[in-house]
């Protein structure tokens, strides 16, 4: 299965080529507000890189969110423009799952936290053995109650790393912050297991999960189609 993961939904701007969960490449660039810029460039490159035909792509798999408004308004459009004109098959994947997917050595329990807006988070707590599994629902936590959701061991992935200064909890033990980097890889290997599961999401309606609703700032300009 030739997959095509796109992944927008942080500051991250990135692609992934895979065959099955298995790595054929994949591109990452960590830069604030390029997403509109250069993720065309990106799938470009990859599939010249690749030798990859648009038209042999069994699969897009895109970041489904919580994260940026904008970065996920973006991700869905080209991801859905492509399903649309190639007659492909989509799926979506939940960014706080994908953070927890990569973690592959830890025997417990993993949070994944992203910023939100203001002083909360975006917050889930997974299982990674026997199978990986959420166990919580996915949550806005304040940064003041952040401490109250860890009970026992847990692995901490936060996006951006910085998040962890709100935490004081002896049950945390914190990761490296390679792992809270996102990773179309990720959201690639993860909307393999989807696609075989036949969980398809419909380009026509699909919609990215913002988990909290969005507060256009005074700086925000309305354009009417």
């Amino acid at each position: 299965m030739k997959i095509l993961a796109i992944d927008t939904a942080s500051e991250l701007c990135g692609v992934a080529v895979t065959e099955d969960q298995h790595l054929v490449a994949e591109y990452r660039l960590n830069r604030k507000n390029l997403h509109n810029e250069k993720l065309i460039d990106a799938i470009q490159m990859i599939v010249r890189d690749t030798g990859l035909a648009l038209s042999e792509v069994d699969v897009i798999v895109v970041a489904a969110g919580p994260g940026s408004f904008t970065g996920l308004r973006i991700g869905f459009a080209v991801a859905k423009g492509l399903a649309f004109s190639l007659g492909t098959r989509l799926v979506t994947v939940n960014t706080l799952d994908a953070l927890a997917y990569g973690v592959v050595y830890w025997q417990g329990n993993i949070c994944t936290m992203i910023k939100a807006r203001e002083k909360e988070c975006y917050v889930a707590l997974y299982r990674s053995r026997p199978d990986f599994e959420r166990i919580s629902e996915y949550r806005v936590v304040a940064f003041s109650q952040l401490d109250e959701i860890f009970d026992e061991k847990t692995l901490l992935l936060a996006n951006p790393p910085a998040l962890v200064e709100n935490i004081k909890n002896e049950f945390v033990e914190l990761a490296g912050e390679e792992l809270a980097v996102a990773s179309p890889l990720q959201i690639a290997c993860l909307g393999y297991r989807q696609a075989c599961a036949g969980n398809w999401a419909d380009p026509r309606i699909a919609e990215p999960f913002y988990l909290k609703d969005f507060i256009p700032g005074k700086k925000q300009v309305s354009v009417s189609v």
